[in-house]
């Protein structure tokens, strides 16, 4: 049978049917693909971000360092004595007030040694009363001596002056008046003499008194000091405070100076913190200080920078302005931001965790229903702002949060 010739029309349909089987797929195919990319589009939701506005103020340029909170005063107790623990009376945690009993401690040994301090001191003491009572005798003596030859000296001149007189109506010789004159003169040099003896002596005695003494007095400061050290053996608490630590180990040996307890006011606290040896001269006494203690920020100033530099760290004490504050505990840590400058009218946003020094970061600004990376350079900070040197507009809003996860896009889509 021979095929009939399809008509024009019989043609154009066929084409059509055929466009039609090949254009939906493919028509459907496209909307699919526009729709997935658009449910697909990098976004974020803005309320899991943290998003600080641009704006100008005054930034209060600061170091940070690290820190921890200890009792403003603290006082450790060391034995004044080598000894041994005979008894303690106080647990660590406890409260004591002034005057209360820690612990005892035996003292066998230093009463020993005591008493041989009192009986050495009192053996000086009777040697300091022998001395000055001989010297006192010798130097009367020898002052008796001066003026039984003075008066000898004034009858040698009493003769020589006679002698002149028999010589002058013929009654001596010159023999005789030579004779008296030579006697009178000897006597003159021997007085002198005795009197010069005198003084010396008087000036060896006074001396040797005085390192007498002062030998005596050393005794007496010596056996005051062990007197001392015996009685701060029996360990009493030296003011109202927290027991913090105590040697409870009865019956074992402690070195003379070694720790027995430590007490502690936890009325008042203070800070202790360490900054690197690079930031010595930018900071000193006096300098206004953050300090950051959980979600807790307390102001304060420092007290004192010690000189030394320990590992590369310097280390200086915090006063806080409130030191009672409640949610102050022994050991907390802290971070601590020293104020170096001050800047006005800067440009800056919140400081988070992105910022790790001066330089320039990738920043998300928020611009309508998208946030566009943008590079940004930053200088200094505070513990809460950042200064802006470039790459950010004054009223701008920039995501703060860590955006690490999406650091190969430039741009994304606010959901």
């Amino acid at each position: 049978m021979m095929d009939r010739k399809l008509s024009e029309k019989d043609i154009r349909k066929k084409k059509m049917s055929g466009y039609l089987k090949i254009g939906v797929p493919a028509a459907a195919i496209i909307v699919l693909s526009v729709f997935m990319a658009a449910v697909m589009r990098p976004g974020i939701e803005m309320d899991a971000v943290d998003v600080s506005d641009v704006g100008r103020g005054t930034l209060s340029v600061s170091v940070g360092a690290t820190g921890s909170v200890v009792p403003f005063y603290e006082e450790t107790v060391t034995s004044p004595i080598a000894s041994k623990i005979l008894e303690v009376y106080r647990k660590s945690g406890e409260h004591v007030s002034k005057g209360d009993m820690i612990l005892k401690l035996d003292l066998t040994t230093a009463d020993t040694d005591l008493q041989a301090d009192k009986d050495a001191l009192e053996i000086q003491k009777y040697k300091l009363e022998q001395y000055r009572t001989e010297a006192a005798g010798a130097i009367a003596d020898m002052e008796k001596q001066v003026v039984i030859d003075e008066m000898r000296l004034k009858r040698m001149e009493a003769l020589m002056i006679n002698e002149h007189y028999l010589d002058s109506i013929g009654g001596s010789t010159a023999d005789m008046v030579r004779q008296r004159e030579l006697d009178y003169e000897v006597a003159r040099l021997q007085l002198e003499q005795l009197k010069l003896q005198c003084e010396n002596k008087k000036k060896t005695t006074e001396s040797a008194l005085r390192v007498y003494e002062l030998e005596y007095g050393i005794a007496e400061s010596k056996l005051a000091l062990r007197q001392k050290e015996i009685g701060d053996a029996r360990v009493l608490a030296p003011f109202d405070a927290t027991l913090s630590w105590v040697n409870d180990q009865i019956g074992s040996g402690v070195a003379k100076g070694s720790q027995l307890a430590v007490l502690s006011d936890l009325s008042r606290f203070k800070v202790t913190a360490e900054i690197s040896d690079s930031f010595i001269g930018q900071f000193n006494a006096g300098s206004k200080v953050e300090v950051k203690i959980g979600g807790n920020t307390l102001t304060g100033t420092v007290a004192n920078v010690v000189p030394s530099v320990s590992n590369s760290r310097i280390t200086f004490n915090v006063f806080l302005d409130n030191s009672s504050d409640t949610s102050l505990r022994p050991g907390l840590k802290a971070d601590v931001y020293v104020v170096t400058a001050t800047k006005e009218d800067a440009l800056k946003i919140a400081n988070r965790s992105y910022y790790s020094g001066p330089g320039e970061y990738d920043l998300w600004v928020v611009d309508g229903k998208y946030a566009e990376k943008r590079t940004v350079l930053l200088g200094e900070s505070s513990s809460m702002e950042v200064e802006v040197l470039e790459g950010l507009r004054d009223g701008e809003r920039v995501i703060v949060s860590n955006m690490g996860a999406y650091r190969t896009k430039d741009r994304l889509k606010i959901r």
